[in-house]
């Protein structure tokens, strides 16, 4: 089995049961689960599988890519900028979230 199919076939197995269908493509993909389910495929070390989901979903999001770009720009102009829950913060959420529902592993 390749290695891009293993990757695939972990998270797949370790990820919640909507994850899956959104992967899959039996569910719609919002750019919100776009950048979480990247993100948590960067944090296990699923290179080659976070780069298949990149290749597939991304197209759909131009328009949400250019807004970030913008938002981005102008924040970066304002000097007290405080979002009320950072980015880091979320990411972590995403993390414990995902830990909660994945399977339990006996070795």
């Amino acid at each position: 089995m390749r290695r891009e199919d293993l990757e695939k076939f972990a998270f797949l197995y370790m990820c919640r049961e909507k994850d899956r269908d959104i992967l899959l493509g039996k569910e719609r993909m919002t750019f919100l689960d776009f950048d979480r389910l990247l993100y948590l495929t960067e944090i296990l070390g699923l290179n080659l599988y976070r780069q298949e989901i990149w290749n597939v979903f991304a197209g759909q999001f131009g328009e949400q890519f250019q807004q970030l770009e913008q938002l981005y720009e102008e924040t970066f102009s304002l000097v007290s900028y405080a979002p009320e829950e950072t980015e880091e913060e979320q990411r972590q959420q995403w993390l414990r979230d995902f830990c909660k529902t994945a399977p339990d592993f006996v070795l």
